[in-house]
């Protein structure tokens, strides 16, 4: 076999070992993560988001306020972010634990790309599609949680 050849696999090898699917296809480069508080009721959104190797942080956000986060894909170990949510609605605190990002599977109804854009509301979260450009629905709250929150913030 040829040195070009043998060079040709390797590559075919590496582009497929990539490209997967749930990754949002073909994209090498630095990834965003984008959360909105888009709450009717004007309510405050506290925020914890973690992977497996980072604490990425712990916020509040006021209503129509966002953060974001970049980060770089790692195609062998997985990439997979989580973020518990809550807030007070009519006296009651609200809570969910949510994937908001994962390269190893398909974790959106509507994939995302370069940018994967959570809007939360009082239903639940929306994801943004980039190649239609709209607000989907994608996630209610869950109505019974079997998680202690890991958000310490003060009030």
């Amino acid at each position: 076999m040829s040195r070009f050849t043998k060079l040709n696999y390797i590559l075919l090898f590496f582009l497929i070992t990539v490209a997967t699917p749930a990754s949002g296809g073909f994209y090498i480069g630095r990834r965003y993560v984008h959360i909105r508080n888009d709450l009717e009721n004007h309510a405050r959104l506290r925020i914890h988001c973690w992977s497996k190797n980072d604490d990425v942080f712990q916020t509040t956000l006021d209503p129509n306020q966002e953060t974001s986060w970049s980060f770089i894909d790692n195609y062998f170990g997985g990439t997979r972010f989580v973020c518990d949510m809550e807030f007070l609605l009519e006296g009651r605190m609200r809570s969910g634990r949510f994937l908001v990002y994962d390269n190893k599977k398909r974790f959106r109804k509507r994939e995302c790309y370069k940018r994967c854009k959570w809007s939360v509301r009082r239903y639940g979260l929306y994801a943004y599609d980039e190649k239609d450009k709209r607000w989907d629905y994608e996630t209610p709250w869950p109505t019974r949680n079997s998680f202690r929150s890991s958000i310490d913030l003060p009030e």
